[in-house]
């Protein structure tokens, strides 16, 4: 354990002596050194094992361990910040494996960087980069003719811890932190779909979409293989001062394992204590998206139409008690098709857009 340790600081001190050699020339901000976090897209700020971790130390014996680690990857994370430069370099370390069979690296453990123009219009920026030891980003010919500063916003990795992020610009040049959002946030609680597999690019999975199509903060609490209306996970949340509550879990509901009687009570019991604790604060309810080999494969047709009934049924029960302020996001809102996924479950970026375009046209009904 202490050889681990020794040889994790090493490695560590060795990566920033590398960041300190590129980056002659340069200078370099690191978002930890700021009084106040600049990190958007956290539910919380303070109390945190480490700076770009998604639940706060509190938490950590009481979610289970598999949530409290996948807390622990920046999904959703980003961090905003204007420029004059036409060359910045984003330098990182990641703690975990740099891709999966089914989601590139670039998903996984890479950075995507956006900027908006005079009219609102969203702007993405190509990059140069490279995963090895230490992650580098390098965007380069940047200008937008109506400006001299842009404003950007970078957005972290999906399925990665980060550790030690520095971003760089020539030394003539301006670099200028910009706070979080004031807006009060969507809180999105769900599965790996959530969590942003299988986007090629942080900034495609379908909350980043949709925080940009609407112009609000958006905390993306989604756990690979976890999202399921843990009584241990809600009871954060609120903590967050939240606009509205997301609750898409289904597709981590549907093991034999969780009756459609079990799956009815965790979602009455979720709705009212969010609505215990918040009254007031609309919570949207989306079904199982499906699986889209279920023309060909009656079990997985069976399996999402299981859950999806058992949706509505506590919808029934909810809104027979009087419950108010629910909604409900349909599998046909939805609309995955055979080309929209990887694997038949997780969204490709295709599917990753059929969710932001549905979650956008009933949040703006409710908002």
């Amino acid at each position: 354990m202490k050889q681990s340790l020794l040889l994790g600081f090493f490695v560590l001190m060795c990566t920033n002596i590398v960041l300190a050699q590129q980056n002659s020339g340069y200078k370099s901000w690191n978002p930890e050194q700021e009084k106040e976090s600049v990190i958007g897209g956290q539910g919380w700020h303070t109390g945190l094992q480490n700076y770009y971790d998604r639940f706060p130390e509190k938490a950590k014996g009481v979610v289970r361990k598999d949530v409290w680690n996948l807390s622990k990857n920046s999904a959703g994370l980003n961090i905003r910040f204007k420029s004059d430069a036409s060359e910045i370099i984003v330098k990182y370390v990641v703690s975990g494996s740099m891709q999966m069979a089914h989601m590139p690296a670039t998903g996984v453990s890479g950075i995507d960087l956006y900027a908006q123009d005079a009219n609102g219009k969203w702007l993405w920026a190509s990059a140069n980069y490279s995963f090895g030891d230490t992650v580098k980003y390098r965007f380069a010919n940047m200008k937008i003719a109506d400006r001299e500063e842009i404003e950007y916003t970078l957005y972290l990795p999906l399925y990665n811890s980060v550790k030690g992020l520095q971003i760089s610009v020539p030394e003539k040049n301006t670099l200028t932190p910009l706070p979080v959002s004031a807006k009060k946030p969507i809180v999105v609680y769900g599965t790996s779909i959530a969590q942003g597999a299988c986007a090629t690019r942080p900034g495609l999975a379908w909350t980043s979409i949709l925080s940009r199509k609407l112009n609000l903060p958006i905390i993306n609490l989604g756990f690979s293989g976890n999202g399921r209306l843990e009584k241990e996970v809600y009871e954060l949340f609120p903590e967050i001062d939240a606009s509205l509550y997301v609750l898409d879990c289904l597709p981590n509901l549907t093991p034999s394992t969780y009756s459609n009687e079990e799956i009815v009570k965790r979602i009455i019991a979720t709705v009212a204590y969010l609505q215990q604790k918040k009254p007031g604060v609309p919570i949207l309810l989306a079904d199982h998206d499906g699986y889209t080999d279920e023309g060909i494969n009656p079990i997985s047709k069976m399996d999402y139409e299981r859950v999806n009934v058992a949706l509505k049924t506590a919808l029934s029960q909810l809104k027979a008690n009087g419950v108010k302020g629910i909604y409900h996001l349909s599998k046909a809102a939805i609309n995955q098709d055979i080309e929209s996924t990887v694997d038949g479950v997780h969204p490709n970026d295709i599917g990753m857009m059929n969710y932001a375009n549905a979650y956008e046209r009933i949040i703006k009904k409710i908002l």
